[in-house]
């Protein structure tokens, strides 16, 4: 990958769009397909530690063990 293809976007600025699966930096629109259905990525994967232990110890419905 070539230096003029890579883009940093830090993650509290970072939205997922629920149509189109791209990443952008607007709060309001996707640049890639204009959909406001977005998704705040740092809600998502910036969890404290003790969230994440939390999380792991849990097991889905339905699962044995």
């Amino acid at each position: 990958m070539t230096t003029a293809a890579m883009v940093h976007i830090p993650l509290a600025q970072s939205f997922l769009c629920q149509d189109c699966a791209s990443v952008g930096n607007s709060s309001t629109q996707c640049p890639a397909c204009a959909s406001g259905n977005l998704l705040s990525l740092i809600n998502v994967l910036d969890r404290d530690p003790e969230q994440k232990s939390l999380t792991l110890g849990r097991r889905h419905v339905g699962e044995r063990g």
